[in-house]
């Protein structure tokens, strides 16, 4: 709990970009230098993880190098009161950034450099210098706090993510066995659920990925790895079966497939039984159901008009395996 009681309040990404902009700011008035560029340069270096603001400090430090160098040249041609130096200086800094592949530190070095042209004067030599270190500043002293306060740590945000994904994938599962049964295979309201399912499972697998990358930068972490081996294996089954529900949701044009009394009793009692996993939080095998469509399906000639009908049960099938190997004991 007490590790928590601050992101009731404020998160700590935030956290971590005040103490970033203080101990900039502290560190270059103290070497009586002007602090905005370095601050400005913190800020945009504070990432959702360490590897994160490692990978792309290493981008944006040669890019604000490339600004300033085009502050300097176009205000010593132009003069700082020209639009031609500003105008200039913001091509040339996006072209060279683009063509040597720095795009991460662009808008960083742009801004530093359009924002230091008004202050050069005649000081060419000593702007560009003093640009130079507080930009190593700005990037040095956030990586650090990055690296070495609040670590990221996405457990909980995963856990209520897979939660949600969970019971959102089981209930439209449900809802779209029932469509089928009443023939209705085209559902607009079904494919817009699984859009919205699949943006919170790309979620999902955004921050596991954010994990990952955090625990390989800090050593001794056995029993989050362990953890995190358990959110994948999670995540894995989850999009097995958001993939092959997405296959039972989309149907070719002009489908019409009968279900006897026998297979629609099998379907709603495997969809019933999975609709409670998330309530009960284990899965009822049905095997009597799922062996009446074995035998139905095997009686079907895939190639003939009843190709949907196979291919709609084999769906079926498919995702009751997952979670019963899901939860096998």
């Amino acid at each position: 709990m007490q590790e928590k009681w601050y992101k009731n309040i404020i998160g700590a990404r935030t956290i971590k970009t005040g103490l970033a902009t203080f101990l900039t700011a502290l560190i270059c008035l103290s070497l009586h230098m002007n602090p905005i560029f370095a601050i400005l340069t913190a800020i945009v270096t504070i990432e959702p993880t360490a590897k994160a603001s490692l990978k792309k400090g290493y981008r944006r430090l040669p890019a604000t190098i490339i600004g300033v160098v085009f502050a300097v040249v176009f205000t010593y041609l132009f003069g700082d009161d020209s639009p031609f130096s500003y105008a200039l200086t913001a091509l040339f800094t996006i072209m060279a950034c683009t063509k040597f592949n720095l795009q991460v530190g662009t808008t960083v070095a742009t801004l530093t450099a359009l924002a230091m042209i008004p202050g050069i004067h005649d000081e060419f030599i000593y702007n560009f210098f003093s640009r130079l270190l507080t930009a190593i500043i700005g990037l040095v002293t956030a990586g650090l706090v990055n690296f070495v306060i609040l670590p990221p740590k996405y457990y909980d945000q995963l856990d209520t993510l897979i939660n949600n994904t969970e019971s959102d994938m089981y209930a439209l599962y449900s809802d779209r066995v029932q469509q089928l049964l009443i023939g209705k295979f085209k559902s607009e309201r079904s494919e817009r659920a699984l859009d919205k399912l699949i943006a919170l499972n790309n979620r999902v697998d955004t921050l596991l990925n954010y994990q990952k990358d955090e625990l390989r930068y800090h050593k001794h972490r056995d029993q989050e790895w362990i953890q995190v081996s358990r959110i994948t294996s999670r995540t894995h089954t989850n999009r097995l079966f958001i993939t092959h529900l997405s296959n039972i949701i989309f149907l070719p044009k002009n489908v019409n497939v009968v279900f006897n009394s026998e297979e629609r009793l099998a379907i709603l009692k495997i969809s019933h039984s999975i609709n409670q996993i998330f309530a009960t939080g284990h899965f009822e095998r049905e095997k009597s159901s799922a062996s009446v469509l074995k035998r139905s399906v095997k009686g079907l000639d895939e190639f003939d008009e009843n190709q949907i009908k196979s291919h709609i049960i084999y769906e079926i099938l498919l995702i009751y395996r997952i979670l019963d190997n899901r939860y096998a004991k």
